[in-house]
């Protein structure tokens, strides 16, 4: 089973890993390089941390939507090719299929954080970089759940990366969307939608994760706390991960492939 895992997880991986991704991570790495000297001679006061935060936020950006493109890419052709129908035609369960992608999924988050790693400690010391770059990993890993989740239930390229997006984007406004209906103005409390709203956005919050926890610019310039804030965001992905992963395999194990 674990020899079946494996050479399914190869197959997959070297579908992922091709020429056109190193190109595309190439010139990520070399506009992320442009943009940091670029702000750097523009900025006035604390250019090297203004141009390094800028460059690493960058960085992070992209590669949550090559992550979410790359996997959502690689099962929507599962479904247009009818690989999932040859699959079970085989000796193999579901799981495996499962189990394959998680490990392609984490592979590749892998890949596109180390990288990132490499780059941030030519410009800023050990501390921070070997920080961004696992914690950039850890938000990949995450954005790789809501991706295969995503394209396993809407089967199509577009829509599965907008609803991944959204869900990343959810995630990442839910404060300032908790701002905005705590300080809006009374009127709008007594309307029934916004009340709806409200409540519906509460029930949220304590299902989508954190995503500001991670890859934070403001503890670039202070090491103390790298490590702390790192296990934290660790912990966080971990309940996530197996959260998504119990869903998945649910959802997955119901489908009816004809």
């Amino acid at each position: 089973m674990i020899t079946q895992t494996i050479a399914l997880f190869r197959y997959q991986l070297t579908g992922i890993v091709n020429r056109r991704l190193l190109i595309l991570l190439s010139a990520i790495l070399l506009l992320a390089v442009l943009l940091n000297r670029f702000v750097v001679e523009l900025a006035l006061l604390h250019s090297d941390a203004i141009g390094l935060s800028v460059m690493a936020d960058f960085l992070r950006y992209s590669l949550v939507l090559v992550m979410l493109i790359t996997l959502s890419d690689q099962i929507a052709q599962d479904y247009q090719t009818s690989q999932f129908h040859r699959l079970l035609a085989m000796p193999l369960a579901r799981h495996q299929y499962l189990s394959a992608q998680w490990l392609v999924t984490t592979c590749l988050a892998a890949m596109l954080a180390v990288p990132v790693f490499v780059l941030m400690w030519l410009m800023s010391p050990l501390s921070q970089a070997g920080y961004w770059g696992a914690a950039v990993f850890l938000e990949l890993l995450l954005v790789g759940q809501f991706a295969v989740l995503a394209t396993l239930n809407l089967q199509k390229l577009p829509l599965a990366v907008m609803f991944g997006l959204a869900l990343y984007l959810l995630s990442k406004l839910a404060p300032l969307i908790a701002i905005m209906l705590t300080q809006s103005s009374p009127i709008y409390e007594e309307e029934s939608g916004f009340q709806f709203a409200s409540v519906l956005f509460s029930a949220l919050q304590y299902v989508l994760p954190d995503a500001n926890a991670f890859a934070r610019n403001d503890l670039l310039d202070q090491p103390t706390q790298l490590l702390s804030s790192w296990l934290g965001q660790l912990g966080q992905v971990l309940v996530y991960v197996f959260f998504l992963q119990m869903i998945i395999l649910f959802d997955f194990y119901r489908k009816e492939f004809d």
